[in-house]
């Protein structure tokens, strides 16, 4: 009995080693599938630092759209808050806001940068234009007002010219008699032949028949050369009356017009206007050919368009000026005869002018020029020189004056 118990228990040791080394074969199984599993090509490690760089990667992801967005969201709110680039005003802007009174002539530039001098006595317009096309206008305490006309080249804006400038002589002129004329009329000097209503006759202009010679000086000689471009020595410029003369010889809207008055007198009144006035620096004179038909030029290149252009130089249209209508109205009461902020300048009164002629017509000599469009006819045009005596009082007959620094 004592030997089949110790038979037994052997058996029972023997069983336990076997277990005992399958168990430890088992874990060193688990451990190797465990150790694989875990630290293997996919073990839980490596998914654990991908599921890890996903993450940081959604993360960075998100943080940079997030931070366009906000980027997006400072330029949208910057755009909105900036304040729009403001053009730096020009010279004659300043000037015509504020209202400046000049006490000595003084260039200004206009929005183009064109020089205008404007004479010591004189200040902007409140409705002056602040370009030279648009007509720049002074104007002195008494409220007498004046357009600048530029000569020589000078900017305007491209819906005028494509290369931005324009060339105005200081020049008289030969004008086509249609109203159909669209170019540029022939210039003509002191003793050429002009056209005239009576035909080709000769017309002059500068001596003492109706310019005043002071200290040997002919008064138009003194015009031009102040007004002649400044390329050759001037100012680049005159001024013209905006209106045609007003009743007690003043320069201004909406009164009526100066009338019945000769052609000597008429260059009496403008030559007055400012000759006991120390505070205004500039020299007034009846308007001459040169100033005539230079501003007629002017207002034909910067007012373009149908019916106008050259055309306006030979319109007898009561949609142009007031031609042929039987009535002499106010200064500026005509409304479509403004053009270049210039008023009654093609019709209402015939304008005396320091021009003359050699006519005769048989009986009688008519040595004074008038021009421009009549009330009393549809025949008669701005460009249209027209005979007269020098007792002629007749109603229609005005005048306008020239103005220079």
């Amino acid at each position: 009995m004592q030997i089949k118990a110790q038979n037994l228990l052997k058996k029972e040791k023997g069983i336990t080693l076997v277990a005992l080394v399958i168990t430890i074969v088992i874990l060193i199984i688990l451990a190797t599938v465990t150790i694989k599993a875990t630290f293997g090509e996919n073990g839980l490690i490596k998914k654990a630092q991908e599921a890890k760089e996903m993450t940081t990667n959604s993360i960075r992801a998100e943080e940079e759209g997030i931070n366009e967005l906000l980027a997006e969201y400072a330029n949208i709110i910057a755009e909105d808050s900036e304040t729009p680039e403001v053009p730096e005003k020009s010279e004659i802007q300043i000037a015509k806001e504020n209202g400046t009174k000049y006490t000595e002539t003084t260039p200004l530039k206009d929005d183009l940068d064109n020089v205008v001098y404007v004479p010591g006595g004189f200040k902007l317009a409140e409705d002056s234009g602040t370009k030279v096309e648009e007509g720049i206008i002074i104007e002195d305490d008494d409220g007498n007002q004046f357009v600048w006309i530029p000569t020589g080249k000078y900017k305007v804006s491209t819906t005028l010219s494509s290369t931005g400038t324009l060339i105005n002589e200081l020049t008289r002129r030969q004008w086509g008699t249609t109203a159909n004329i669209v170019q540029e009329p022939i210039p003509i000097k002191r003793d050429e032949v002009a056209e005239g209503n009576q035909g080709a006759h000769y017309y002059g202009e500068g001596d003492n028949r109706s310019c005043t010679i002071v200290n040997g000086i002919n008064s138009i000689d003194a015009f031009l050369a102040s007004a002649k471009p400044v390329l050759e020595g001037g100012h680049g410029g005159f001024y013209v009356g905006r209106y045609e003369q007003g009743k007690d010889n003043v320069c201004k809207a909406q009164v009526d017009v100066y009338v019945s008055i000769t052609r000597d007198e008429a260059k009496n009144q403008a030559e007055a206007m400012y000759s006991e006035r120390s505070d205004i620096k500039a020299t007034s004179q009846l308007i001459s050919s040169y100033a005539w038909d230079t501003t007629l030029n002017f207002i034909c290149q910067t007012n373009i368009g149908e019916g106008k252009g050259y055309a306006l130089a030979t319109t007898t249209s009561q949609d142009r000026a007031n031609i042929g209508t039987g009535i002499i109205t106010q200064t500026g009461k005509y409304l479509a005869d403004c053009y270049s902020n210039i008023y009654d300048l093609l019709g209402n009164c015939y304008e005396w002018t320091t021009e003359y002629s050699d006519f005769w017509n048989g009986y009688n000599y008519y040595p004074c020029i008038s021009r421009g469009g009549g009330y009393d006819t549809s025949i008669h045009h701005y460009a249209g020189r027209y005979n007269g005596r020098e007792d002629d009082t007749y109603i229609g007959n005005s005048f306008r004056l020239q103005l220079y620094v």
